[in-house]
């Protein structure tokens, strides 16, 4: 059974005139706007709330004496419990109200002889610009009760994050992937950053929350062939009669599995960053996002700009928006510099190719390489997180299963508490 709007408004508003705590006012501030009510003393009220948090209605009415009866009305809707499925409802009513006004706007660019493919990507942004609508001010005080109320969850043994799936990496990252931040995954080519990224796109599948994974090297069907491999644990065959029927069962049902999977793919190899933009915006609209994957980061182009280095510093300042805005988490794959491979020593912030914007927007960077005391043919993998906002820096070891694409963590003495290199 759907909730009336004005219930919905109604219920949110009264919980905030009696929320004692602060905590309830913290989730309407987080999520909502003025904007989504419906009158100006409504707007007034919620407004108010949020600046005196935690109020009651005589705080309201001091202040704003001409809204005494509304508030009283407001006041005497209070029946308790949680507000959050009101706060999706007056949320879904707003994405409502914002497709019929991009349809409306469409409409009208149709009638212009606009071309269709400007005319879908304008319809597409105006819907996700609601989807990702966020308060640019919050007071000190709701935020800091929203801060507190993650602090008693992870401390009560839950967690925000996206596990990656690997236990030591997750110990440095605090749980895996966080919302609004952006991840930097580098390494030379062939050491296994597709392969990572594919897997931990995986974990954030298994969990139940959308992925999506944009390639500009790779086609659907390898990256989902890539991904078919690390969940079987079967190989891709190298050759004919490869596959015995013991390997087709395994991989039969695995693809069972995987149709109900919540991840989606993009192949473009000539993918530009509004492209990127525009796919994320539309796979947001099917529902949140967990965690966006872009491989890699300099294969995509922003057309107009001439200057690489100002291109490489649009691409890393908007993955970091598109991160922000629609509260997921996005790893971009990047490269290494070439000269990295003729210098014995283990890789830096600054071989990231084209580095200073990228070292500066991503909140995370792991740099991948080989491990070089032993020899060639080893495929263990180090992880050394150089960069952590909000963590520590640390290494790891990575066991690398390279026939089947999958990686392992394993305690290692030698690398447990060593600082990066």
């Amino acid at each position: 059974m759907s909730i009336d709007y004005e219930l919905a408004e109604q219920a949110v508003l009264s919980s905030m005139l009696h929320d004692e705590s602060g905590l309830a006012t913290a989730q309407a501030g987080e999520a909502l706007t003025k904007d989504d009510f419906s009158t100006t003393d409504r707007s007034t009220i919620f407004e108010t709330c949020l600046r005196l948090s935690p109020a009651n209605e005589i705080d309201i009415i001091i202040e704003h004496p001409k809204l005494k009866d509304e508030v009283m009305f407001l006041s005497e809707k209070y029946g308790g419990g949680s507000i959050e499925r009101y706060i999706e409802y007056l949320i879904e009513y707003r994405n409502t109200r914002a497709v019929e006004t991009a349809l409306y706007h469409a409409t009208d660019d149709l009638k212009a002889s606009k071309p269709a493919e400007e005319i879908s990507q304008s319809f597409v942004n105006r819907v996700a610009k609601s989807l990702s609508q966020r308060k640019g001010v919050v007071a000190c005080g709701a935020a800091s009760k929203q801060a507190y109320a993650e602090f008693l969850e992870v401390d009560a043994g839950g967690t925000q994050a996206i596990p990656t799936g690997l236990e030591k990496l997750d110990a440095i990252l605090g749980g895996g992937f966080k919302k609004g931040s952006l991840y930097v995954l580098a390494a030379r080519p062939g050491v296994g950053k597709s392969a990572l990224a594919i897997q931990m796109t995986y974990e954030t599948a298994k969990r139940g929350l959308r992925a999506s994974y944009a390639s500009l090297e790779m086609s659907s069907s390898e990256c989902a062939g890539r991904l078919l491999s690390n969940a079987s644990g079967v190989r891709k065959p190298t050759g004919k009669g490869f596959l015995n029927a013991a390997h087709k069962q395994k991989l039969e049902t695995q693809v069972q599995a995987m149709q109900t999977w919540p991840i989606t793919f993009k192949d473009d190899n000539q993918a530009t960053m509004q492209s990127i933009e525009a796919f994320v915006a539309k796979q947001r609209l099917e529902g949140e996002l967990g965690l966006i994957v872009v491989d890699y980061l300099q294969l995509l182009s922003v057309p107009g700009v001439e200057s690489r280095v100002q291109e490489i510093s649009q691409i890393s300042r908007t993955l970091k928006k598109i991160a922000m805005e629609y509260e997921t988490s996005v790893l971009a794959l990047s490269q290494l510099n070439r000269a990295l491979e003729s210098q014995n020593r283990n890789p830096m912030l600054s071989d990231l190719r084209e580095s200073g914007s990228i070292e500066q927007d991503a909140d995370c960077v792991l740099l991948m390489h080989r491990e070089k005391e032993v020899d060639p043919t080893n495929d263990d993998i180090i992880c050394n997180v150089a960069k952590n906002r909000n963590g520590e820096v640390r290494a790891t070891k990575l066991t690398f299963t390279k026939p089947t694409g999958r990686f392992s963590t394993r305690v290692d003495a030698r690398l447990h508490d060593k600082k990066p290199f």
